[in-house]
Formats: C-alpha cells, sequence, structure tokens
C-alpha cells in the first residue's frame, strides 16, 4: 500500500526524525514524505533515500506568535491524495492541524505528544517560572484558543498510535481523545548491540542529545560540579545544536564557569557519537517529563547505566536501581549518584550489562511492526 506522510518540520538530528526513517525504511508499506520545511544538510544523511516532497513553507520559529502562525500554516496545507490508500500524520504538537483539509482517506496519528505548551503541565510551568504578568496571561489565553481548535482536529483521526504512557496519558488528560480503543501503544526503540567487546568504562560521563532548553542541561552541569569528582574526571555533553538554542548554549558554558573537566562537542559525527557511548562510564538524562526518550535507549544499548529524572518516558524504559537510577530533579541527589558511579565502575559495569539486556524489549521492527498493522487494519476498515 502507498502512504502519504506529513511531518511538518525535518531538519534536525533527534529522536523524532530518526523514529521517521526508521519507519519509512523498514516498512512493508511505500512511503512519501510531506513536509513544510526540509533542510538535508541538518539531519540525518539516509533521509537522501527518501521520497521527502515539500509542501508550503511553514515556520520553525516556537514562540506564541510563532506557533499560531505556523498552525494556521499547517490547516491550510493540502496532500495530494489521490495516489494514495492512508494519510499518516506524525504528530510533535502541531502536525495533527494538517486533518482539517485530509482527512478523505483513512487517517492516522502517530503522536510523540500533543503540544507541550498546551497539554504538559510540567513544561508549562518552566515557561512561565520567570514569565511577567502580560506574558502569562498571553499564554494562557494561547493555551485555552489552542486547545479548543486542536480537539477539534482530532475528531478526524480513524488510529493513534502512541509512543509512551506519558503520550497517551497527555492525550486522555487533555481530553483529545478518551477512546482508548482507538490508541496502540509503540515504543520506538533500537538497532541491539549484541557485541560488547568494544565497550569499556573510561573516566567521563556522557550527555548526549539535542543541546537546547527542554533537556534541562543546567541540572547535569551543577550536579557535576557539586559531585567534585577527582581529575580525570570528565562531563562531556555531545548534541546537535541549531540556532535557536545558540543563546541557552552560552548559557550553559556560563555556567560550567569554563571548567577544563566540562566539554562540549556540538553536532558530533555518528562515529564520533557511536565512540563516546563505547567509552563513557556511564550516561546522564536530564530531561523533565520528556515524551519518551531514545538517548536512553541508546546508553543501554553500549551497555551503560543511566541517571534520569523520574517522569515521563524514562520511567518505562530505565528500572532504577538495576539499569540506572531515577531521580527527583534535585542537584543533590544527582551529585550524589554521580559521585556513587564514579567512584564504583564495577557497579557501573554490572547494571550497563543489565541495561543493555533491558534495552531487548524496545526494537525498531516491533515498533514499525505495530504501525503497519494498525495502518492495514483502518485501510481495511
Amino acid at each position: 500500500m502507498k502512504i502519504a506522510l506529513y511531518q511538518p518540520w525535518i531538519y534536525l538530528y533527534g529522536g523524532l526524525e530518526k523514529s521517521l526513517l526508521e519507519v519509512v525504511t523498514r516498512s512493508q508499506h511505500d512511503w512519501v514524505v510531506f513536509t513544510g520545511h526540509y533542510e538535508p544538510k541538518n539531519t540525518f544523511p539516509e533521509f537522501k533515500n527518501v521520497d521527502v516532497r515539500v509542501l508550503n513553507s511553514t515556520s520553525v520559529k516556537r514562540t506564541l506568535l510563532g506557533t499560531l502562525i505556523s498552525a494556521f500554516q499547517i490547516a491550510r496545507q493540502k496532500i495530494p491524495a489521490d495516489d494514495f490508500d492512508a494519510v499518516v500524520v506524525w504528530c510533535d504538537g502541531l502536525g495533527d492541524f494538517i486533518s482539517f483539509r485530509n482527512h478523505s482517506l483513512p487517517l492516522m496519528n502517530i503522536c510523540s505528544t500533543p503540544l507541550r505548551a498546551a497539554f504538559d503541565p510540567v513544561y508549562e510551568r518552566q515557561v512561565l517560572a520567570n514569565s511577567g504578568f502580560l506574558y502569562h496571561l498571553s499564554y494562557k489565553l494561547f493555551k485555552f484558543g489552542f486547545k479548543i481548535v486542536d480537539k477539534a482536529a482530532w475528531r478526524y483521526f480513524d488510529s493513534i498510535i502512541t509512543t509512551s504512557t506519558e503520550v497517551k496519558n497527555r492525550i486522555i488528560e487533555g481530553e483529545l481523545c478518551t477512546d482508548e480503543s482507538r490508541m496502540v501503544m509503540a515504543y520506538p526503540g533500537i538497532e541491539f548491540k549484541s557485541s560488547l567487546e568494544d565497550v569499556t568504562y573510561e573516566p567521563f560521563i556522557l550527555l548526549p542529545g539535542r543541546i537546547m532548553w527542554t533537556k534541562n542541561i543546567q541540572l547535569a552541569i551543577s550536579a557535576f560540579l557539586k559531585a567534585d569528582l577527582n581529575t580525570p574526571w570528565k562531563l562531556k555533553i555531545a548534541g546537535f545544536l541549531d540556532e535557536k538554542s545558540q543563546t541557552y548554549l552560552e548559557e550553559l558554558k556560563e555556567l560550567a564557569n569554563h571548567s577544563s573537566n566540562i566539554e562540549f562537542i556540538i553536532s558530533p559525527s555518528h562515529q564520533e557519537l557511536s565512540l563516546l557511548y563505547k567509552q563513557t562510564a556511564f550516561c546522564l538524562f536530564p530531561p523533565l517529563n520528556e515524551d519518551w526518550g531514545i538517548v536512553p535507549l541508546e546508553s543501554m544499548n553500549h551497555a551503560k547505566a543511566v541517571i534520569a529524572n523520574s517522569s515521563g518516558g524514562p520511567k518505562e524504559s530505565i528500572e532504577n536501581k538495576r539499569t540506572g537510577f531515577l531521580l527527583q530533579p534535585d542537584v543533590d541527589a544527582w551529585a550524589e549518584k554521580i559521585r556513587l558511579l564514579a567512584g564504583d565502575i564495577s557497579l557501573c559495569k554490572r547494571m550497563g550489562l543489565s541495561a543493555n539486556e533491558r534495552v531487548k524489549s524496545f526494537s525498531w521492527s516491533e515498533f514499525v511492526k505495530r504501525i503497519d498493522n494498525t495502518l492495514s487494519n483502518i485501510i481495511k476498515e
């Protein structure tokens, strides 16, 4: 069957882009990817082998006004559906607005998350923490109006793939869909690393992933500094950076106080990142209420324990005290576990081996199989 897939933006190295790529390359169906913004030089090079077609331009600005403009642009998009058997929307907040003009065919939503600004109270508290009265008021008005329109967009979906329990709860609690029979859980996964011969445990800690404010990297830096580890221990922050996050990077460097023990590796190659995973003693994953999180899976795949916050996706992927530690977002608590693991490499290895065994539960093949089966069912109906 031929499937049209819509994702508003493809321009980053992130978990969403990786998941999308795995689906269109592994699926039994034929896919054409439609988007409103495509930067092939700034995302996975494998997209060059995918049929990607750009519709009218969609803004990537994530201010309140920018989000409204993007939502309006997406709602006006029309996918040429004559040659397709179904339309799939990959939703990370705004993609679902495409449903208004594209529901003549069976329509499925792969939901990485509803818009966090409207449906995640943890995210909202972070945004409003230091805001003034006018921004606070603007935000509340935006949220109220957005939720009304978004609920209207969701009524067109025949089936919904949720990528974690956290995402499913946001959907239900936000009343986007309360019929659980329309929902299918499918966890994004990894390509399992069966051989660990090249894995070592060197005296550095890895924090991989995109460098942006939602990743809460300041918690990890503060905890590392508080842990006050002896030389030669280092914290290596390796991630992809876009223009919008440049100011945040400078704030992180200032927080690190130009410490020689904290290293920023900007936009590492696949080979560089793979080597860091293989060599690190353990990994840190500090986001709050993350939708799912590919980083913990990649860490565990390389037999590395993970320290993460006890919220969102990591609560499902990490087994506390067995494959890593799930903590409150408290600097002292994080510093304590950093000192514990850094002071006991044998513990790092034991937890790492348990993590490697645990990660077998999350495979790309199972993820894609669930999506393919759900698609086949709604097309038959």
